[in-house]
C-alpha cells in the first residue's frame, strides 16, 4: 500500500513519517507533497490508499483537496492534521469522508490509532469491493446460462401445449419478444461436426458451445433478427430462434456457416423450419427443424443447410433393418468365434453400404435396434449365471461416426458394433468357463444351504457325480475337504451370531446347521482355538 503526507511544513511531514512504523501497517511507499496541487498530481499518478493532510496550505488547501478526492479518489482514506480546533474544519472533514481530525502538536498514540482505523476501514471497503466484483463476475458468467435455460424452457412449454405469451422474466431478457408474431427455428447439430473440431474441444464441450454461440449471436443479435441459445433439453444442440423476417433466414445461415468455417475450420449442419406463428407455432417450428435435420442425407456433404419440406418430399427411411440379420448374429456371438461375428455384421453392412442415402433417423434406428437386441442377448446368455457379468462403462449418448473430413464413416460404425459383440462373446465364454466348474457350483450351493443337512451322499445325488470324484476334485480345487468347507462356512456364520448376547449357544448351533451343541463346540474350538463362549466374551469385550 501507499500513503501520501501533505503539509507545507517539511518538519511536520518528517515528524509524521518517523512517528509511524509504516510497514507494520502494510505501507511500503511513503509519498510527500507540499500542497494540495502537488498532492492531486501524486494521487493521480500513484493512487495511494491513505492521505494524511494539513488544512491550511498555499495554492490548494486541505479542504479543497478533500473535495477533489471525493470526486476523483473516493476509495482513498483521509486523515486531517491541523493546528486549528475549528468546528467548520471538523465538519468539512466528516462531510468529505475523513476518518479522523487530529490537532497539532501530533500525539503519537492518537496518530497510531487514526492510521490503524483508516487501514481497517480501507481493508474492509476493499474486501467488500472484491466480493462485489466476484459476485458480479459470477452473475455475468451465469447470465448466458440463465438466458439459455429460459429459452429452453420456452421450447419445453411449447411442446407440452402451454405456450402463452412470454412473461416478465422473458421480456426482461428478450424485450423483442413482446412484438414477435412469427418465427423460424434453426437447429445446429454439434454431434456431427468434423472430428478434428470435436477432438479439439473434447475436454471442454462448454467452450465449443461458447464459441459457436458467439459466432451465431454476432450475426443474428447484431442484426436484430433473433437469438441463438444452447438447448439444455438436448446434449449437443444449439437452437436459433429467428423472428418476423423469414426471407432473411437463408442469408443469415450462410453468414453463420462461413463464420464457423473461418473460425473453427469446420462445417455444421442446420435444420431449418418453415415460418410459424409465435408463440403458438413454436413447437411446430421446432419439430419441423428437427425433422429437416434428422431427414438429411448423411452421405451428402455438399448440403449443410437443410430446409423443412412437407411429406412426401422429405427423404424416406430405408428398409434395411437389423432384424433380418439378428438371429445369425446372435448365433455367432453364442459361438464365441470372432470371425463368425465379423462375417455376420459384415453381411448387414454390405446392404447398408449399398443404400444411396442414409438419414440421421435411420442411423439412430439401427443403433437402437442393435442395442435392444444386444441387451436381450445379455439377459438370455447370462440368465443361469450366479454372478453378474462385469461390463466396461459405455456412454449412453449415440455419437455419429465421422471420418476426418466429417463424412459418415460406416466402416467405423461397423467396427464399433463388431467390437461390442466380440466383447459380449468374450464375457460369455469367460462366464461359461466359471459356471461350468462343478466344484464351484457345489461350493455356491453349500454357501446358500449351510443351515440344512449336507452330506457327501446328498451332494452326489444332487449334482449327479461320483462321491469319490467329488471328494478328490473338491480338495484339489479348494485345498480342503468338502466337510471342512461346510464346517468353516457354518463357524463363520456362527461367529456373527455369537456377538449377540441374547442368543444361547445351543440356539446358534441349530441356526447354522448343527443339531448337537457339543459337536458344534468341538468343531468351533478346532477352527478358532477357543470355545463359542470364550469367543463371545472376547468379542463383547472388544466391542466395549
Amino acid at each position: 500500500m501507499k500513503v501520501l503526507l501533505v503539509d507545507d511544513e517539511k518538519h511536520v511531514r518528517k515528524t509524521v513519517r518517523k512517528l509511524i512504523d509504516w510497514e507494520a501497517f502494510g505501507f511500503h511507499t511513503v509519498l510527500e507533497a507540499e500542497d494540495g496541487t502537488e498532492a492531486v498530481e501524486l494521487i493521480r499518478e500513484q493512487r495511494p490508499q491513505l492521505v494524511i493532510t494539513d488544512i491550511m496550505m498555499p495554492v490548494k488547501s486541505g479542504l479543497e483537496l478533500m473535495e477533489w478526492m471525493e470526486l476523483h479518489a473516493a476509495d482513498c482514506k483521509k486523515i486531517v492534521i491541523s493546528g486549528f480546533n475549528d468546528f467548520e474544519f471538523v465538519r468539512h472533514t466528516v462531510k468529505y469522508g475523513g476518518t479522523d481530525y487530529l490537532l497539532k502538536p501530533i500525539d503519537r498514540g492518537h496518530l497510531l490509532e487514526a492510521v490503524g482505523k483508516a487501514v481497517a476501514s480501507w481493508n474492509e471497503a476493499n474486501r467488500a469491493k472484491l466480493q462485489f466484483h466476484e459476485k458480479n463476475k459470477e452473475v455475468n458468467e451465469l447470465k448466458p446460462m440463465y438466458r439459455d435455460k429460459l429459452l429452453s424452457r420456452l421450447l419445453t412449454d411449447a411442446a407440452s401445449g402451454s405456450a402463452p405469451l412470454p412473461g416478465e422474466s422473458y421480456l426482461r431478457e428478450f424485450p423483442e419478444l413482446a412484438t414477435v408474431r412469427s418465427c423460424q427455428v434453426v437447429i445446429l447439430d454439434l454431434n456431427t461436426m468434423q472430428r478434428p473440431i470435436r477432438d479439439k474441444y473434447k475436454a471442454s464441450v462448454d467452450l465449443l458451445f461458447f464459441s459457436v454461440l458467439n459466432i451465431c449471436n454476432d450475426f443474428v443479435q447484431t442484426g436484430g433478427q433473433g437469438t441463438a441459445f444452447r438447448n439444455w433439453n438436448k446434449p449437443y444442440e444449439i437452437v436459433l430462434l429467428l423472428w418476423d423476417e423469414p426471407d432473411m433466414a437463408a442469408r443469415w445461415l450462410r453468414k453463420i456457416s462461413d463464420g464457423l468455417n473461418r473460425t473453427l475450420k469446420g462445417a455444421v449442419d442446420f435444420g431449418v423450419s418453415a415460418a410459424c406463428s409465435f408463440p403458438d407455432g413454436l413447437d411446430q417450428a421446432y419439430t419441423q427443424a428437427l425433422e429437416a435435420l434428422n431427414g438429411r442425407n448423411l452421405l451428402d456433404l455438399a448440403a449443410r443447410i437443410h430446409e423443412y419440406r412437407p411429406s412426401p418430399a422429405m427423404p424416406r427411411i430405408g428398409t434395411v433393418r437389423f432384424g433380418k440379420y439378428e438371429e445369425k448374429t446372435r448365433l455367432a456371438v453364442r459361438s464365441g468365434n470372432h470371425e463368425q461375428i465379423r462375417h455376420a455384421v459384415s453381411e448387414w453392412f454390405q446392404d447398408i453400404c449399398a443404400m444411396p442415402a442414409i438419414t440421421m433417423e435411420q442411423l439412430k434406428m439401427w443403433w437402437d435396434e442393435f442395442n435392444v437386441a444386444r441387451a436381450g442377448w445379455v439377459e438370455e446368455f447370462f440368465r443361469q449365471c450366479h454372478e453378474s457379468p462385469q461390463w466396461p462403462s459405455e456412454s449412453g449418448q449415440f455419437v455419429v461416426p465421422l471420418d476426418e473430413d466429417g463424412r459418415l464413416s460406416l466402416s467405423l460404425l461397423q467396427q464399433t458394433m463388431t467390437n461390442r459383440l466380440i466383447e459380449l462373446s468374450q464375457v460369455l465364454i469367460s462366464m461359461q468357463a466359471v459356471n461350468s466348474n462343478p466344484m464351484r457350483e457345489i461350493a455356491r450351493y453349500i454357501e446358500t444351504h449351510y443351515t440344512q443337512d449336507i452330506t457327501l451322499q446328498d451332494i452326489s445325488a444332487r449334482f449327479h457325480l461320483n462321491r469319490e470324484y467329488i471328494s478328490r476334485k473338491f480338495k484339489l480345487e479348494f485345498q480342503e475337504t468338502m466337510i471342512d468347507f461346510v464346517n468353516r462356512i457354518r463357524v463363520e456364520k456362527a461367529k456373527l451370531l455369537l456377538i449377540s448376547p441374547y442368543l444361547k449357544v445351543a440356539q446358534i448351533a441349530q441356526m447354522v446347521g448343527y443339531h448337537d451343541e457339543k459337536y458344534f463346540s468341538r468343531v468351533f474350538k478346532k477352527q478358532e482355538q477357543m470355545t463359542p463362549n470364550e469367543f463371545r466374551k472376547q468379542a463383547l469385550k472388544e466391542l466395549g
